[in-house]
């Protein structure tokens, strides 16, 4: 409630500094001001001073100054709008936006000096085959300078890359785990999906226990979590596995944590069920993720790209965290049955290799001929089906991959669900090695899952200026940076070098808000200067029917020493608003496809 409170009173704030800086605007240079409103529409509440209504409307979309005299074709007076000089009517639309622009420049510095949490500037993963991972760059990296830009945190590296130049080669100050720094420069790829460029890393995690369960009242909000059943707590794969098999096995999960002072202990977390009720009905089978698609040195010489990674030590291949857990097991990778072009290769010579070195070298996903590992507990499993199957069919409809798969499932199990029965699916399927064909018929129903009360969270470092100065020049930099990424967002959605998919509307702004908000007032604060830039470097575009059309308009007549004619303001103010509510229509869907997703 809390965080929603300041939502509201955030968003609030930024309308409030925008319509101020049009009011005082307004009073500086005399022009008349009848109106101030926060939201559109019906008027809730509000007074009356200065001949001014100030009011709270319905709609909170926005919020609008209005001035006498708006309409040019009426005889001006003094105190309107187009009674005043164009210089007045350029310095009342630049208002709004000279106010945005000053509460960033103002306020960041004056954040500096307190402390801002950022995402720590760390390496946390490091896709393999990637740009970074192309460049030598490591888990474990911080990265200082991104070009000419120094880092303050992980979406500052984010930002660069994708708003440098398409194709151009980056230079990246890095400091090592080591303690060294050293330079790359790195080749960004373009992600279709995601709709701009990235290098192929991801932010640094923490284990953690979830707030308010048993397991946070026993470890506290400082202790740090070092292992899990041995294995340290840094390898996202192997902790996935980790929680998966103790699922499996009904057996705790033994921690290794720092105490705040300085003590190590242990902690046995045992498994809770999740109620069966709140689980999907499903058939029980994951992908087996055990084909060989990308290798690199030290395994190149050993292993090639689509080979099948069947089993190691009698344990079915499902990922990669099978293999990474299996050293830390201290087994060898000799034991591994590879398969080749259908055939199965005798054991294999392989290197000495550690899991992280083993991650780095590897890069494993479904083969064409999709097989599935099969929950003990799921309900394929009791109806006969084992790990390695292939499925074939379900119903009517081929299932060569695991994508048509999952559309026959979820059609089948919003059937069920929908008249509130529980018509089985048919199976048909083969086993590993085999040809013989099976079929067989599966009731979808829920997987037995247990929780462990733990969680990844992202690592935060507050960056603090040592002093007032220092905090001017970090605030100012930071600001001038926010400017430089909107400015340079909207020429690269211009070319298409980032897709339109990335626009976000009111709901995206206020649901990123309720997330800042829940941090905390400083990262609330940081935040609402970031999107007071963006109104500000918006309301400067010279689109018609904002603040930067009118501007246009005014810069016009002081050039040309005569205003441009009424017909064509209003064209370009009717082509204005159409081109406002399309975009607003446009982000609107953008952000419900994402909060559907």
């Amino acid at each position: 409630m809390i965080a929603l409170i300041a939502t509201i009173l955030g968003i609030g704030l930024l309308l409030l500094i925008h319509e101020a800086g049009h009011y005082y605007a307004a009073r500086a240079v005399g022009i008349r001001v009848e109106v101030f409103s926060l939201g559109f529409g019906p008027r809730l509440f509000g007074w009356e001073r200065n001949g001014c209504d100030f009011r709270l409307a319905a709609i909170p979309l926005g919020g609008y100054v209005k001035v006498a005299g708006e309409d040019p074709r009426h005889g001006p007076r003094p105190g309107d709008l187009f009674y005043a000089s164009a210089p007045k009517r350029l310095l009342f639309y630049s208002g709004g936006i000279i106010m945005n622009f000053l509460f960033a420049f103002l306020m960041v510095p004056l954040l500096f000096l307190i402390g801002v949490p950022f995402e720590a500037p760390v390496v946390g993963d490091v896709a393999i085959g990637g740009a970074a991972w192309e460049a030598g760059v490591r888990p474990g990296d911080r990265v200082l300078q991104v070009g000419d830009q120094e880092i303050h945190g992980f979406r500052n590296i984010s930002t660069e890359i994708a708003l440098a130049p398409k194709e151009t080669s980056i230079p990246v100050k890095l400091l090592g785990a080591d303690g060294r720094e050293r330079s790359v420069n790195l080749t960004p790829a373009y992600d279709e999906e995601r709709g701009f460029q990235e290098i192929g890393i991801g932010p640094l995690f923490d284990l953690v226990a979830l707030p308010g369960s048993d397991a946070d009242d026993t470890l506290g909000d400082d202790s740090n979590i070092l292992s899990i059943n041995g294995y340290p707590a840094v390898n996202r794969l192997i902790l996935s596995l980790l929680m998966d098999e103790a699922r499996l096995k009904n057996e705790a999960l033994q921690l290794q944590y720092r105490k705040v002072d300085g003590t190590i202990a242990t902690l046995a977390l045992a498994p809770k069920p999740v109620p069966l009720e709140d689980l999907p009905a499903q058939l029980g089978i994951s992908i087996l993720l055990e084909e060989v698609q990308e290798v690199y040195a030290p395994l190149d010489g050993v292993l090639q790209v689509k080979d099948r990674l069947l089993e190691l030590d009698g344990r079915p291949v499902r990922n990669l965290g099978t293999l990474s857990r299996a050293l830390h097991d201290g087994l060898s990778l000799n034991h591994l049955v590879i398969e080749r072009d259908g055939v199965v290769l005798p054991p294999q010579d392989f290197p000495q290799i550690t899991p992280q070195d083993l991650i780095a070298a590897l890069k494993l996903g479904p083969p064409t001929d999709v097989r599935y590992f099969v929950d003990p507990q799921g309900a394929s499993a009791a109806a006969g089906l084992k790990t390695g199957d292939r499925i074939l069919r379900l119903g009517d409809r081929a299932t060569p991959g695991f994508l048509e798969l999952r559309e026959v499932v979820e059609a089948h199990a919003k059937s069920n669900k929908e008249d509130g029965k529980q018509r089985p699916l048919q199976v048909t399927y083969r086993h590993a090695g085999s040809d013989e064909t099976f079929v067989t018929k599966v009731t979808l129903a829920p997987v037995p899952i247990a929780t462990f009360d733990l969680g990844l969270q992202v690592v935060f470092e507050t960056v603090r200026s040592p002093s007032p100065l220092v905090a001017l020049r970090m605030g100012t930099m930071e600001a001038k940076r926010m400017v430089t990424e909107v400015l340079t967002t909207v020429q690269r959605m211009v070319t298409g070098e980032i897709d339109s998919k990335n626009l976000g509307g009111i709901i995206s702004i206020g649901t990123v808000t309720h997330s800042f908000a829940g941090m905390g007032l400083i990262p609330l604060l940081f935040f609402l200067c970031m999107i007071s830039v963006n109104l500000g470097v918006l309301n400067l575009l010279p689109i018609p029917a904002l603040d930067g059309g009118h501007i246009l308009f005014a810069l016009y007549e002081m050039i040309f020493r005569r205003p441009v004619g009424v017909a064509v303001q209003n064209v370009f103010n009717v082509v204005g608003v159409f081109l406002v509510l399309g975009m607003l229509i446009f982000v609107t869907m953008m952000d419900i496809n994402r909060l559907m997703e």
